[in-house]
């Protein structure tokens, strides 16, 4: 029984950090397009998990991710951006622009613009 809970409590280990790996590079690659839309520069070329959290959501349970990142606008000055997922799942980008405004872009689409709006 023993060999049993371990082997279990293995699994679970290697699912979250597999689930983890997926989900940073989502985020990574979702910062990169978000970044490219709005036609600035991501900085350093990544992105910060800022936390996690284990909620019920549309699909059941699941793990909602917040990550942020850094761009910039002119190439001198650096901005703040965040990015939320729910599983693997887009459900926010922000872009805090230089004069105090904000893009949103919502869950993924079709829509050319990515639901940006500014």
């Amino acid at each position: 029984m023993t060999g049993l809970i371990i082997i279990l409590a293995l699994a679970l280990v290697a699912f979250y950090v597999n689930d983890t790996w997926r989900a940073n590079e989502r985020a990574r690659r979702v910062g990169r397009q978000a970044c490219e839309r709005a036609g600035v520069q991501l900085l350093d070329a990544t992105v910060v998990r800022t936390g996690q959290r284990l909620l019920w959501g549309e699909r059941g349970l699941a793990l909602q991710r917040h990550y942020r990142f850094e761009f910039s606008a002119d190439g001198a000055g650096r901005h703040p951006g965040e990015i939320s997922l729910e599983g693997r799942q887009l459900k926010r980008v922000t872009l805090n622009w230089p004069d105090g405004g904000r893009e949103f872009q919502g869950p993924d689409r079709d829509d050319p613009n990515g639901g940006a709006s500014r």
